[in-house]
């Protein structure tokens, strides 16, 4: 029996997806290729530098103490401890905060260079039926329907796929290095909710990390509606880097009154949030209401990956 009309437009879009991640997957590489290069070619100069330095600084001292007695191979010693020393040098300034700028602008040249394939395949990364994100199992549909031809209506073959679905470390890890990476890139989380009025509302405030990567601290004056709209607990975040394309967005959050005081999270805000504490003052930081932000399950994109990391095992069923 052939698939419904509804079922085939359905598997056409699904091969369409897979056509636009294939060619996104292709950029990635390609962009990926040129970062890594880029970090070789970088390391290596600056050992031919270190080597260089190293050589001169040798043979003037040579000409400030002559000794001329098997010099060549002492000069060549030095030339090689220099240029690994040169090597390493490199990598750590490619490490440091001027690094990361300058690899991330060198990043962001490649990424407008192929922005067409990497938005197009963005675009595609969820592929929903009806209100469920089934992503994670369109490649296994494709290969159930059009490749076995096993099953005759995609409902059946996503009942299957997820019967038999096997989560790997391997992708979790993947996963929660990815969620851990963009996580540290911003201290700005946009805080949205719905209104007693049922009118949505967004709003912009400092969060902090603890020593649980999915659990956040955010802080507010006890004046005003933000705090009765946070004490609802109906809320959904978003952060990141929107100059990288990088962001965690979660509507599997739990919010509720923490209870540490400002001051005991205040160390945490001198660490993440420079400046945020030297504005307020001791009477302020006593009125300050700090909630506790817990993500059970959070979707984590970039322009090259799309991720979703689960910290409940309940709230998979966001993505299943």
């Amino acid at each position: 029996m052939p698939l419904s009309a509804e079922d085939a437009a359905l598997v056409a879009d699904m091969r369409q997806r897979e056509l636009h991640l294939k060619e996104r997957q292709r950029a990635a590489d390609a962009i990926q290729f040129i970062e890594r290069r880029f970090r070789v070619v970088f390391a290596v100069l600056a050992g031919v530098v270190c080597a260089a330095a190293g050589t001169g600084l040798a043979l003037v001292a040579d000409e400030i103490k002559p000794n001329a007695r098997n010099l060549s191979r002492p000069v060549t010693v030095q030339i090689v401890a220099c240029f690994i020393i040169g090597v390493f040098l490199g990598l750590h300034v490619l490490r440091s905060a001027w690094g990361r700028r300058v690899r991330a602008r060198r990043v962001g040249r490649e990424l407008k260079k192929y922005t067409s394939e990497l938005h197009a395949g963005r675009r595609w990364q969820p592929f929903y039926y009806g209100d469920e994100d089934i992503a994670a199992y369109v490649p296994q549909i494709l290969y159930f329907i059009e490749g076995e031809q096993r099953f005759e209506s995609v409902a059946a073959a996503l009942a299957f796929a997820k019967e038999h679905r096997h989560d790997t470390a391997v992708f979790a890890g993947r996963a929660m290095e990815l969620f851990t990476e963009v996580v540290e890139v911003s201290n700005v989380v946009v805080v949205s909710n719905a209104e007693e009025s049922g009118r949505p509302a967004s709003r912009i405030m400092h969060f902090v990390r603890s020593d649980r990567p999915h659990v956040w601290y955010v802080a507010t004056a006890p004046e005003g509606n933000k705090v009765h709209a946070l004490d609802r607990g109906m809320i959904s975040v978003l952060t990141g880097s929107m100059e990288l394309g990088w962001t965690i967005s979660s509507n599997r959050v739990q919010i509720r009154r923490a209870e540490l005081g400002f001051p005991e999270v205040a160390d945490l805000y001198r660490a993440q949030v420079p400046g945020y504490v030297d504005q307020l003052t001791d009477e302020e930081q006593q009125r300050e209401v700090v909630y506790e932000l817990t993500l059970l399950s959070a979707k984590v994109d970039t322009w090259l990956e799309h991720e979703v990391v689960v910290f409940d095992a309940g709230a998979r069923s966001e993505f299943d």
